[in-house]
């Protein structure tokens, strides 16, 4: 059976979607503990804020790509795979996904879109993948 999935993403959850050809869906939610962005400033001479900036962004660097290998496991049996959501998220989900060969090759595209609804992501999914609509 041929399986299409997405992936909606933002740095907070991920929704993976999969899907067969009769729009036959199943929906699974991850919650991420990546930390919120950290939106300090610094003044000239402040040496020790750019020290604490950089390590929250490798943290949370690190901890985005543990959320990312997670979701991935939820991929398995995946023929296509479209990845969506608002933000950066997204390519840094990609820039994992990736790293499994096997996968990366069943990417088919990346896409900005905003928060959406269970019925909207099922809607995307049917656009996308042209499946029969209800």
């Amino acid at each position: 059976m041929h399986t299409f999935t997405g992936i909606w993403i933002d740095h907070s959850r991920a929704t993976v979607i999969k899907s067969n050809k009769m729009a036959e869906m199943t929906m699974r939610t991850f919650g991420s503990e990546v930390e919120p962005h950290h939106k300090g400033g610094h003044d000239d001479g402040e040496h020790q804020t750019i020290v604490n900036q950089h390590r929250h962004d490798e943290r949370r660097h690190n901890q985005m790509k543990t959320f990312s290998k997670e979701v991935i496991r939820a991929l398995e049996g995946s023929d296509e795979i479209v990845i969506f959501g608002p933000g950066t998220a997204k390519y840094e989900f990609k820039n994992v996904l990736e790293e499994n060969k096997a996968l990366a090759a069943k990417l088919k595209e990346v896409e900005t879109v905003d928060a959406l609804s269970e019925a909207e992501l099922k809607e995307f999914m049917k656009n996308y993948f042209h499946l029969p609509q209800d």
